[in-house]
């Protein structure tokens, strides 16, 4: 079988990145669409906006609360947090246009890939697969650094996941998100993803909460996005987000946690399926020194038996991850795992 490796044409990291390089939005063309919510629009799209008209750009916008206005462009201005940026990547993507993504914080990988997630009311639905990625991905650590520390510490769970599921994929021959096998690359990728988030998220936290960006902040910013990106697109996903997916086609908006909170949880779960007591003790001590959800109490999820048995079948769709990374966890191993993972149990 192949091997397949891909990226973001262009990523740029820094300090007032984004408004040092208008004149890399307005290259893909003078009609842009940029595409936000409202209050990441009053927050920074609105002086984005005026800034790009100024420079001679003929850019609208559409917020994702409202309908969308149907005018033409030439590529898509994604700005935000993961609806956004999703939304965005989708239609930039379905209509073949280039695509332009401003993340406001580093709570998730979502920026570098060519994949977007499908939700209907709450309810996790499918992922979305395109041909090409983003053609320029900017993240600009002034604003970042404003978001609050919580969204940071989301993306270091989801980023930490990153390895541990491209590893999975590696030891059982299985397929990454392209449907091929990992290279070397995304291996390595994935595994410094891991090694950066162990040594600087602590302190990157903290720089967050004090809105000072240090080397910490500006490494994890960079792991959390670009390393955990690559690393998960090419190296693969498996039980972690298998079982996060789960649990949102499941219980919905009922979980009380993001993505990233979600996947700290399913990442201990896949330690503990795969027996990796030492990871296992090493990854639940970092999250819970960065108030991370180790149980699924603090998800205010209060699951039954019979709930996590349904939460097994789900993770065990041949669309997604265990599936794929040909694990060879059982169904009866994934579930008494997850029964583990209760505070407390139904009377």
């Amino acid at each position: 079988m192949e091997k397949v490796f891909v990226s973001p044409m262009t990523y740029r990291q820094g300090e007032d990145i984004l408004w040092n390089q208008l004149d890399d939005i307005l290259a893909f063309g003078k009609k842009g669409l940029l595409v936000t919510d409202g209050f990441v629009y009053q927050m920074v799209g609105e002086k984005l906006l005026k800034k790009l008209i100024n420079q001679g750009g003929k850019i609208s916008s559409w917020l994702v609360e409202e309908e969308r206005v149907q005018d033409e462009f030439d590529y898509v201005i994604a700005l935000g947090g993961g609806r956004a940026i999703d939304l965005g990547k989708s239609l930039a993507f379905e209509s073949n246009r280039c695509c332009v993504v401003v993340p406001t914080s580093a709570s998730t990988d979502a920026p570098t890939s060519r994949i977007s997630v499908e939700y209907r009311d709450g309810y996790f639905k499918k992922y979305a697969y395109y041909a090409k990625s983003p053609d320029l991905v900017l993240v600009d650590t002034a604003i970042l650094v404003n978001s609050p520390a919580h969204f940071l510490a989301s993306g270091i769970a989801d980023g930490l996941a990153t390895s541990i599921e491209a590893r999975t994929v590696r030891e059982n021959l299985g397929v990454n998100t392209l449907g091929a096998m990992p290279t070397l690359a995304s291996a390595a990728i994935a595994e410094k993803c891991r090694e950066v988030l162990f040594e600087y998220s602590e302190a990157a936290v903290e720089a967050n909460k004090k809105q000072e960006i240090t080397p910490a902040f500006e490494a994890v910013v960079e792991a959390n996005t670009l390393l955990s990106g690559i690393g998960f697109e090419s190296g693969g996903l498996s039980i972690a987000h298998a079982l996060h997916n789960a649990m949102v086609s499941l219980w919905g908006s009922k979980i009380k946690g993001s993505h990233g909170q979600i996947i700290a949880l399913t990442t201990l779960q896949h330690l503990q399926i795969e027996d990796r007591k030492e990871e296992l003790n090493e990854y639940q001590k970092l999250f819970e020194k960065l108030n991370l959800p180790v149980s699924y109490e603090e998800l205010s999820i209060f699951p039954s038996a019979e709930e996590l048995r349904k939460v097994t079948e789900l993770a065990f769709s041949p669309e997604d991850g265990i599936i794929r990374s040909q694990s060879p966890a059982t169904k009866e191993q994934v579930y008494q795992t997850l029964l583990t993972f209760r505070k407390t149990r139904e009377i």
